[in-house]
């Protein structure tokens, strides 16, 4: 009987093991393209969609500039999270997002752009910096974000028509403004999301202190 018993307590442990590396399993960061299929002058909106639970996230989205155009001032943030975008490096193939949110937010969009296909099979990534989840841990070093490439579009098919940007996973919901945990984010270049100077730095210093707090706990 004792013998039984602890066999029964050592698959528990083992369990109870296994419990975070699923819960860390089930978080997802991926980027959806309007269209997977471009001629060359099309151009395509890219969706950076999260899973619900998350707090906090820094990444860095890159791309080819020989193959793709960032479309100045396309990059817009929503409000699932009070989000900065940096589109200074954007002439240099990349856009730097940082976004934190006080409480576990729930599934869907951090942000849009638009690039403008020169070459085709242009291909899009994106680097994790760092992803908190619920309790504020750092998942980054076990996600992966999946690549997207933008292939060829067939000749007797090629249209300037792009297809409208997929939204967030199937249990997206909108997010909104309640209990003041987000707010309209600025983007960096030449005009602002938001009305003033003050306001984008306002909102930047928010996403630096929300994001320092979390990982001071």
């Amino acid at each position: 009987m004792k013998k039984i018993l602890s066999v029964l307590v050592a698959v528990l442990l083992v369990a109870f093991a296994c419990i975070p590396a699923f819960a860390a399993d089930e978080a997802k960061i991926e980027m959806v393209p309007s269209a997977t299929e471009a001629a060359v002058g099309d151009v395509i909106t890219i969706s950076f969609n999260v899973s619900e639970g998350l707090t906090g996230v820094d990444a860095l989205v890159n791309y080819d500039t020989e193959y793709l155009e960032y479309v100045k001032d396309s990059a817009v943030a929503t409000d699932l999270m009070v989000t900065e975008l940096n589109t200074e490096t954007a002439g240099a193939g990349s856009i730097h997002v940082a976004s934190a949110k006080t409480d576990p937010a729930e599934a869907g969009t951090l942000f849009t752009a638009k690039f403008k296909v020169k070459k085709a099979n242009a291909e899009i990534t994106a680097a994790l910096n760092e992803v908190l989840d619920a309790s504020d841990n750092d998942i980054a070093p076990g996600m992966t974000v999946a690549p997207i490439t933008i292939a060829e579009k067939a000749a007797d098919d090629a249209t300037t028509t792009t297809a409208p940007a997929t939204t967030a996973p199937a249990t997206t919901k909108a997010a909104d403004n309640k209990g003041g945990n987000s707010i309209n984010p600025p983007k960096t270049g030449n005009t602002p999301v938001i009305g003033s100077v003050a306001a984008i730095l306002v909102a930047s210093a928010a996403v630096a202190v929300v994001m320092k707090k979390k990982n001071e706990d």
